[in-house]
């Protein structure tokens, strides 16, 4: 595999991604990830420094399964997070996808992300960098690892493993 190869299934990957949680299509989406996946969106210590251990640091989420995802989507769509109802309508614009490093069962990339929120009659908007660690299963190409890293972490609203 070459370098734009790995840049045009990793940007498949991720815009695909983007596309079924603004779809509201949860199960799918959570199949994009390895079972043993690695979800995390680490807050900021101070304005300069982001926490860079989830075991050590404070997080907005850290989760280290599919079934948590699942779980955590489950929470959204059910109701029973009483902050993601109704159920926020969001917009994911990913863009500035490279490829970082590569070989034929893994690949690791970088990106800049946006997401548009409505919920509760108003709009809000989050933005930041996504690092995402995509490992071949079979014949597929899951995401094994997704860092968020949030810029603007003084939030209007909650925001969810959707929202960001």
């Amino acid at each position: 595999m070459d370098k734009s190869t790995a840049l045009e299934i990793g940007q498949e990957v991720i815009y695909r991604e983007a596309d079924l949680i603004d779809r509201w299509q949860w199960q799918s989406w959570t199949e994009l990830y390895t079972e043993t996946c690695e979800f995390w969106c680490p807050a900021w210590i101070s304005e300069v420094l982001l926490g860079d251990d989830p075991m050590q640091t404070l997080s907005h989420f850290y989760l280290t399964s599919r079934v948590a995802l699942q779980d955590r989507t489950w929470r959204i769509e059910s109701g029973v997070a009483p902050f993601s109802m109704p159920l926020s309508r969001t917009c994911h614009m990913v863009n500035g996808v490279t490829v970082e490093a590569f070989n034929d069962s893994s690949i690791t990339l970088r990106s800049h992300w946006q997401c548009l929120t409505y919920a509760r009659q108003a709009t809000s908007q989050v933005y930041g960098f996504y690092d995402h660690s995509l490992i071949k299963e079979s014949d597929t190409w899951m995401i094994n690892k997704k860092k968020i890293t949030l810029l603007n972490d003084h939030l209007e609203m909650p925001v969810d493993v959707n929202n960001v």
